[in-house]
């Protein structure tokens, strides 16, 4: 049915020198419900040579990779809450960050592949664009702040819905997999009969492959980080502030439309050891050294977690600087050199460069870690935190990785960051970052 406002003149497009549909398969109309690039975004992938992706086909492959794990294992269905998990199953999203501490939202996929959101009750259009979500309901809140001491009635009635849904489209089944839920709602799941499963496992496991055009998205994604990294060291100098240096960095996200930045890594001088210090109002000074780990969810929600180090100022870095840079840099590339499909994870331990000992103590919490949506499964460890039986899997094409370097000695006074995004491929790995390291860290 032809909606009222397509009639009207004053309709927004997105670029009036495109078609009805943008290169994404998205409407090329700026009144569009879902969220998406901008022109801007647009524009510069064009002038890139970047291939866009087809995102009616990204949420059929991911529908189906959800279903395919549900029935994998048995399943009536998966019941999710977590809001990253519902955006890869619907690609919808709404206040994606306070929904992440207040849980108004959930969704059920059957082993089926009948998929039902309930939204919050003002907003059940926000998913309309997607007709793999069959339904649309009323919030599932089980919040204390909303619920107050009814919370367990409202946790019933819910449940209650999901038994109904569960009896039309799995029968008998009663083994359900959830991810993250308040506790009125697990003892109501409990007391309606459900076998409870790991749901969180079960989607680890299914985005951990990514499709051809999620693959698509990510670079596309990472070339707006990239981008927004640029316009940050464009407008870096003594005298600004750590967080209105950030600051442009979220800007350049934002008016390319991207999402949020998880994080607040970036600091200066000697706030940069230890690092996970996170942005303030130091001023930089000449001469200093800047680090920054992006964390950024940029265009279709896909994570774009890139680190670099920065030398701020008229005269060299310090030889030392330069030699742990470039211990970093080694670091990185031999670990990504030894990527390639059937590698095991516990080689991906293992195998690989090695940080002197005098960089131990400090060193990045993983070597590597799964990337997707955000920082996803798997996290490999450093062989003194390996974990026996944790991570018994291998590399696969279609994985995604951030190859991870933190060097730094205790009482240096500095850290070196980096990090670079690759995917695995059918031969070995395709490194999709490019921006560039620093010329004068690297001892040119």
């Amino acid at each position: 049915m032809t909606k009222k406002h397509d009639y009207y003149s004053d309709t927004r497009k997105i670029d009036p020198t495109q078609g009805n549909l943008l290169g994404d398969g998205s409407p090329n109309d700026g009144n569009r419900i879902e969220i998406g690039p901008t022109a801007l975004a647009f524009r510069e992938w064009q002038e890139a040579g970047l291939v866009l992706p087809n995102l009616d086909a990204m949420r059929q492959y991911r529908l189906g990779r959800i279903v395919d794990h549900i029935n994998a294992r048995g399943y009536a269905g998966v019941l999710l809450f977590d809001p990253l998990n519902i955006r890869y199953a619907t690609d919808s999203s709404n206040m994606q960050l306070w929904n992440m501490h207040n849980f108004f939202r959930a969704c059920l996929v059957c082993a089926d592949g009948y998929m039902v959101l309930w939204d919050y009750a003002n907003s059940p259009f926000l998913s309309s664009f997607n007709p793999l979500v069959k339904e649309t309901r009323a919030s599932a809140s089980m919040m204390y702040i909303t619920n107050g001491d009814k919370i367990r009635d409202d946790a019933n009635a819910f449940v209650g819905q999901v038994g109904e849904l569960i009896r039309e489209h799995a029968g008998e089944n009663r083994r359900i997999a959830v991810d993250k839920i308040m506790i009125d709602g697990l003892r109501a799941l409990d007391d309606a009969g459900f076998k409870i499963e790991e749901g969180e496992e079960l989607m680890e496991k299914a985005r951990s492959i990514k499709g051809s055009d999620e693959i698509l998205s990510m670079k596309c994604a990472v070339h707006t980080c990239e981008r927004a990294i640029e316009e940050m060291r464009e407008i870096t100098k003594p005298g600004l502030s750590e967080n209105e240096i950030w600051a442009q960095l979220h800007a350049g996200n934002i008016k390319r439309g991207g999402e949020w930045i998880e994080t607040r890594l970036l600091t200066s001088g000697p706030r940069t050891n230890p690092w996970f210090q996170e942005c303030g109002p130091r001023v930089l000074q000449n001469n200093e050294i800047l680090v920054f780990d992006t964390d950024l969810v940029g265009n279709y929600g896909f994570c774009s977690d890139i680190s670099r180090s920065w030398w701020i100022g008229d005269k060299k870095p310090p030889q030392k600087m330069i030699d742990a840079h470039l211990h970093a840099v080694n670091h990185i590339r031999e670990n990504m050199e030894i990527l390639k499909p059937g590698l095991s994870f516990r080689d991906m331990t293992h195998k690989g460069h090695h940080l002197d000992d005098k960089f131990q103590k400090l060193k990045y919490g993983c070597k590597y870690h799964g990337i997707g949506l955000c920082d996803e499964w798997p996290m490999i460890a450093y062989p003194d935190r390996f974990s026996d039986g944790a991570f018994e899997y291998e590399l696969k094409p279609g994985m995604a990785f951030c190859v991870e370097a933190l060097v730094a000695e205790e009482g240096s006074g500095f850290s070196i960051k980096l990090e670079d995004q690759v995917v695995i491929t059918e031969d070995g790995y395709e490194n999709i970052t490019h921006y560039p390291y620093d010329e004068r860290l690297m001892g040119s």
